[in-house]
């Protein structure tokens, strides 16, 4: 009897370990479901100064739910904080990116709401000129060498909302 019952635990523990085997990437991806699953969204909290820029450049990439990170303090830190988060910080606008200066006390970030063929692009921006106050402008590709831009990652969490 004790053959029998260990017998069949064998059976049963090869079986398992052969379908673990031939099902590995089937099971490896409903593991990153589940982990996925489990994390907060990482835009959900705007950790940003209400009527600054960097609260306003959050909530419009919120908008196109697409994510940056909630930790990058001053405008003036965002690209070197972006780049060491993994992001691509480049000199190409993109609708949908941010555009960073570092100049001044606190820098500044505005973000692009659209580029135009002949390779000018729109910016809309919040305490350009005063808190709170919402403000576009139009710039050129000479003026894309004075800052940085930086490009927000897919939200994973936004696949489950959209």
């Amino acid at each position: 009897m004790k053959r029998f019952i260990t017998m069949i635990f064998v059976i049963i523990i090869l079986s398992a370990g052969l379908y673990t085997l031939l099902n590995k990437h089937e099971l490896a991806n409903k593991f990153d479901e589940i982990t996925l699953s489990l994390l907060p969204d990482p835009m959900a909290l705007n950790t940003y100064t209400d009527g600054q820029c960097t609260a306003y450049a959050f909530d419009k990439v919120k908008e196109n739910e697409t994510m940056i990170e909630r930790d990058w303090h001053d405008a003036k830190y965002w690209a070197d904080a972006a780049q060491k988060d993994g992001y691509l910080v480049n000199k190409t606008p993109k609708e949908g990116s941010i555009l960073q200066s570092s100049r001044g006390s606190l820098g500044h970030v505005a973000y692009i709401e659209h580029v135009y063929k002949n390779g000018n692009f729109k910016i809309s921006e919040m305490n350009y000129s005063e808190p709170f106050k919402i403000t576009s402008r139009i710039l050129t590709p000479q003026d894309v060498t004075r800052y940085n831009i930086i490009h927000p990652k897919v939200n994973p969490k936004q696949k489950e909302g959209s």
